[in-house]
């Protein structure tokens, strides 16, 4: 009896914790969100000043460079001032017949409000200037 007692209590509190909207490993609302993926053919002809060039439109967009520029990518977040709501931009470019490929993928973490598809195309048309 004590065993099914435990057995009982381990199950419910691992089924709340998933129904939870607390929760912030698991939800609903989590698996709805989808990332949008833009890809911008640009001018330049290296990597490190098509990468400067995409921190610099998304730094005016408020999006902050996490960790420096890699050798071909880089990762910018924007916070809401609560930790709970944050964006995620992450940059890669690759070298496709001597130009510059630049592929950025928009993540919304949390309950926001910004619009993630109007920030997508407001870079895409400073990239492809």
């Amino acid at each position: 009896m004590k065993k099914m007692t435990i057995m009982l209590s381990a199950f419910l509190l691992l089924t709340i914790s998933v129904f939870s909207k607390t929760h912030t490993s698991f939800s609903f609302d989590n698996m709805l969100k989808a990332p949008i993926v833009i890809e911008v053919n640009t001018k330049y002809t290296s990597i490190d000043d098509a990468l400067m060039a995409a921190k610099n439109v998304l730094l005016a967009q408020k999006f902050i460079a996490a960790n420096g520029i890699q050798k071909s990518s880089f990762t910018s977040t924007r916070t809401t001032g609560s930790k709970a709501d944050y964006y995620v931009a992450d940059v890669t470019a690759t070298m496709v017949e001597g130009k510059i490929k630049l592929t950025i993928s928009f993540v919304k973490v949390g309950t926001g409000f910004l619009k993630l598809q109007k920030v997508a195309d407001t870079v895409k048309s400073e990239l492809e200037k």
